[in-house]
C-alpha cells in the first residue's frame, strides 16, 4: 500500500493538471498553429462546389488568426472584413510544412 500511495498521488495530479488545459472549442477557434485552417483548407479542395467554397471561407479565416506566418500571409481581408487565400500554392506548401499532405 505505501508503494502505490506516490504513484496514485502523481497520476491524480496529472489528471488534474490535464483538466486545465485549453478545450479543443477554444483551439478550434484562436487555431494558433493553423491547423484547422489547413484542415478546411484540405476540405475545399476536394469537397463538391458549395461546400468546398465554404471550406476555403473558413480556411481563410481561421488562417488570418494563425500565429504561423506562412499561411497567415498567404490570407488578405478584403474591404469587406472578409478573409480570403490570396495565394493557394503558398497555403498548401504552409499546410504541408505542419505535416498535411494534400
Amino acid at each position: 500500500m505505501k508503494k502505490i500511495l506516490p504513484f496514485l498521488a502523481i497520476t491524480s495530479l496529472l489528471l488534474l493538471s490535464g483538466c486545465s488545459a485549453p478545450s479543443t472549442d477554444t483551439l478550434r477557434e484562436q487555431d494558433p498553429e493553423g491547423y484547422a485552417a489547413c484542415i478546411h483548407f484540405g476540405g475545399g479542395l476536394d469537397a463538391p462546389e458549395g461546400i468546398g467554397e465554404t471550406n476555403m471561407l473558413k480556411a481563410a479565416q481561421h488562417g488570418s488568426q494563425s500565429s504561423t506566418e506562412q499561411i497567415s500571409e498567404a490570407v488578405t481581408t478584403q474591404e469587406s472584413k472578409t478573409p480570403e487565400i490570396t495565394d493557394l500554392e503558398a497555403f498548401k506548401t504552409a499546410c504541408e510544412a505542419q505535416g498535411f499532405d494534400f
